[in-house]
C-alpha cells in the first residue's frame, strides 16, 4: 500500500520545525522579549561564540546574508548587539549588556517552547529523534 503524500520524513520535519519556530516566537514574547526565531538564533551563536562576522552567522545559522542582515539591525535597533571594526572594512557581532542579562529568559523561552514540544515524548524519545536528527544531519554533510 502506498503512503500518502504527506507521510514523508521532509514534510513531517517541516510541519514540526514550522510548528517550534511558532511556538518558540510566542514564547519570547511571553517572557516579554522582542525577538524572533531568526533573532534567537543568531544571539544563540553569538552566546557561543561573540565577536563573529556576518558571514559567518550566515554559514552557522543556514540563513542567507540578506535575511542575516536585517535579523542583525533589528537586533543592533533593539539594543542586543553591537557592530564593531574587527580589521578594515570586516565588522564583529557583539553581544551587548542587554542581550547577557537577557539570556535566562532567552532560555526560558526555550524551555517553554521544548516543553510544550516534549509532551508525552518520553526521555528516551527524545533522545532516540535527537540521534536520529543528527544522523541525517552528518550524513548530508559528509
Amino acid at each position: 500500500m502506498k503512503k500518502p503524500e504527506y507521510d514523508l520524513l521532509g514534510v513531517w520535519l517541516d510541519f514540526a520545525f514550522n510548528s517550534l519556530v511558532a511556538e518558540l516566537n510566542r514564547s519570547l514574547h511571553s517572557v516579554g522579549l522582542p525577538l524572533n526565531h531568526a533573532q534567537f538564533a543568531i544571539l544563540q551563536n553569538l552566546f557561543l561564540k561573540d565577536g563573529q562576522s556576518q558571514s559567518d552567522i550566515a554559514k552557522r545559522v543556514g540563513k542567507d546574508r540578506a535575511a542575516i542582515s536585517r535579523s542583525l539591525n533589528t537586533l543592533e535597533e533593539n539594543g542586543f548587539i553591537i557592530r564593531t571594526a574587527v580589521s578594515g572594512t570586516k565588522n564583529g557581532i557583539f553581544l551587548t549588556e542587554k542581550a547577557i542579562e537577557n539570556r535566562k529568559k532567552i532560555v526560558d523561552a526555550i524551555n517553554i517552547a521544548i516543553g510544550k514540544a516534549r509532551k508525552d515524548i518520553s526521555e528516551g524519545e527524545y533522545e532516540t529523534g535527537i540521534n536520529f536528527l543528527k544522523k541525517i544531519y552528518e550524513n548530508l554533510h559528509s
